[in-house]
């Protein structure tokens, strides 16, 4: 069902009333919610009313309502620009996969981290640094959720993490640097495990735990800075202890850990899995305010938070009743936002009743 002005001389049976029509005293000719039929037709007429609001049921509407009233879920990938940062992206993952292969095959070999944070800092700056790259993500949330691609979009993330609190060039320089090779201990894990479309069992999600002290224990071989394999090492540690390996807390996790831990759990959750769907933007941010200010360092999520829901605004939305509308603002709790539904505005404070089901990019 969606919603259309139209001409009085249009009403076709099954249509519904959007809102009052109302004659020229005042006086409500035909009430919100009313089934249409052509006996209104006359009703309308003589109150001198020419076009009415109303919603048309699917099982009515012509295959032309029906097309023009589609939410346009690929308005983002269908643009040129969408297309070049996928392109770019991919680059991107492309060259990291050669350096992680090669020190793979030698961990002493040389390694370009200045052009590699370079490659991260062009990809951010050419699209729009914070908001925007997050709308090109998560339009980009279908690839195929490889090593390289989850590091390129991890980077991201945590650049604009590091960005919303406040990080100084030299901290953002080495956050990126932290991202870039905070997953390189998976390139041991066998691919049959990390491709597996079926949902883990134990022994094989204590094989992909393993990439931690793997990458760790790599990543010291090599000519990067002890806090690159520390955060290799302890990214899938929590604030409250729950983490892994070494069941860290609070300030005892190294500083830049926290921070890709967030956009880590973040880029993960909002990405397509073998046994499961892409999940919703407003879900994992529901996930967060559920429990992340336990788990994670809140000077670093609650920024991100915000970001990420401001980048929201704007969106087409599917919400649980079928309906669809668009996010106009936002409230203080971030995933009951308002939403514009045909003429109406409908806010998700107050309409407990409703909530988002579906972000269409």
């Amino acid at each position: 069902m969606f919603n259309k002005n139209i001409l009085v001389t249009d009403i076709r049976a099954g249509m519904i009333m959007a809102a009052d029509a109302v004659g020229a005293n005042g006086d409500v000719i035909v009430p919100k919610s009313t089934v249409l039929s052509q006996r209104y037709l006359a009703r309308l007429n003589n109150a001198g009313i020419k076009a009415i609001s109303v919603y048309i049921p699917d099982y009515i509407a012509t295959p032309e309502e029906l097309k023009e009233s589609a939410p346009q879920e690929n308005r983002l990938k269908d643009t040129p620009e969408y297309q070049d940062f996928r392109r770019e992206l991919l680059a991107v993952a492309g060259d990291l996969s050669e350096v992680f292969e090669r020190l793979m095959m030698n961990p002493r070999s040389e390694i370009n981290s200045e052009g590699l944070i370079d490659s991260i800092n062009n990809l951010s700056d050419k699209y729009g640094g914070t908001l925007h790259i997050l709308e090109l993500l998560q339009a980009a949330r279908d690839f195929d959720d490889s090593i390289y691609i989850h590091t390129v979009g991890v980077c991201l993330i945590s650049k604009i993490i590091g960005i919303k609190a406040q990080f100084t060039e030299d901290q953002l320089h080495e956050l990126i640097l932290c991202s870039i090779f905070h997953d390189i201990g998976k390139i041991t894990i066998p691919e049959e495990t990390l491709n597996k479309q079926e949902r883990l069992t134990e022994e094989e999600m204590e094989e992909i735990r393993s990439h931690t002290t793997l990458g760790y224990q790599l990543l010291t071989q090599t000519s990067l800075p002890e806090h690159v394999s520390l955060c290799a090492l302890y990214h899938h540690e929590r604030f409250d202890g729950t983490g892994y390996p070494d069941g860290l807390k609070g300030q005892k996790i190294p500083f830049y850990a926290r921070y890709v831990a967030i956009a880590d759990v973040y880029y993960a959750m909002t990405s397509k899995r073998p046994y499961r769907e892409d999940i919703c933007a407003f879900d994992v941010i529901s996930a967060f305010e559920k429990d992340g200010y336990s788990k994670y360092d809140a000077a670093g999520l609650i920024p991100f938070l915000d970001c990420l829901a401001q980048s929201l605004i704007g969106s087409h939305v599917i919400l649980n009743d079928g309906t669809d509308g668009k996010i106009i603002m936002l409230n203080e709790r971030l995933t009951r936002p308002i939403i514009k539904v045909a003429s109406e505005f409908v806010d998700l404070m107050k309409h407990t009743e409703l909530e988002i089901i579906k972000v269409m990019m």
